[in-house]
Order: structure tokens, then C-alpha cells, then sequence
């Protein structure tokens, strides 16, 4: 079970690293436009993207016949990779919130990418604990 919460953990911040992490909508005199800046659109998305491929890689070989060593680290870097998601994706949306909130025709909000990676660090540390408890094969 650990090992299928590990592949789902850094699968789940990687896939939040391709998502939304802001979604902008501005509408000026009548006209609206929506836009979105996606997580490898930055630098700290591409460090999260890295992150969750080697989580991935990591459980995979830990699932294939590892001896649990590799799991700790597997569910590290996907809750390093998760933190960077979460942080970054929040850190802009709030920038870009401040920023537009002295007019009324800016808007600015947290994209799908922060739930997505939220959840793949939740998976992480669900792992972690559980892998403590499965006795050794």
C-alpha cells in the first residue's frame, strides 16, 4: 500500500507542476480576458517537476523489489516537490491578488495546480507513515 501512495504522491506533483498555478481574469471597457501561468511556466515549478520524477523513479524501483530503503527518500522528494508547489503557487497568487485589488477590473486566484500538489504531498506523508508499519518481506 505504501509503495502505491509513494507512485501516487510524486505522479499527483508532477502532474500539479503541468496545472494552473494562477488563474488571472482582467476585463477592461467590456472586454474580458482570462489567463493562466502554468507551474513549469517558472523556474520553481521545473525544480518541483525534477522532484517528483525522481520520487517516481525512486518508488518504482522501491515497488519492484527494493528492500525499503529507497522509500524515505522517495517520500521526501515528493514533499519537497509538494512544499514548492503549495508555497510558490500561493506566494504568486497573492502577489498578483495584492496587486490587482486596488482595481475593479483585475482578478486574481489559485489555480488547480496547488490542490493537485497538495494532495500529492499528502500521499507522500501517508506513505512515509505507513511504510513504518509494513513488516519487511
Amino acid at each position: 500500500m505504501a509503495g502505491v501512495l509513494l507512485l501516487a504522491g510524486g505522479g499527483l506533483v508532477g502532474v500539479a507542476c503541468f496545472l494552473p498555478w494562477i488563474s488571472l481574469s482582467i476585463t477592461i471597457l467590456g472586454v474580458s480576458g482570462t489567463g493562466h501561468a502554468h507551474g513549469t511556466d517558472f523556474t520553481s515549478g521545473k525544480v518541483a517537476l525534477v522532484l517528483a520524477f525522481v520520487s517516481v523513479l525512486l518508488a518504482v524501483i522501491d515497488v519492484r523489489g527494493g528492500d525499503g530503503s529507497l522509500r524515505r527518500w522517495s517520500a521526501g522528494a515528493a514533499i519537497v516537490g509538494a512544499a514548492i508547489v503549495v508555497y510558490e503557487s500561493w506566494h504568486k497568487a497573492s502577489t498578483f491578488a495584492i496587486a490587482a485589488s486596488s482595481t475593479n477590473f483585475a482578478h486574481a486566484s489559485v489555480g488547480p495546480g496547488l490542490w493537485v500538489g497538495l494532495l500529492g504531498g499528502a500521499a507522500a506523508v501517508a506513505a512515509g507513515f505507513l511504510g513504518r508499519s509494513e513488516p519487511a518481506a
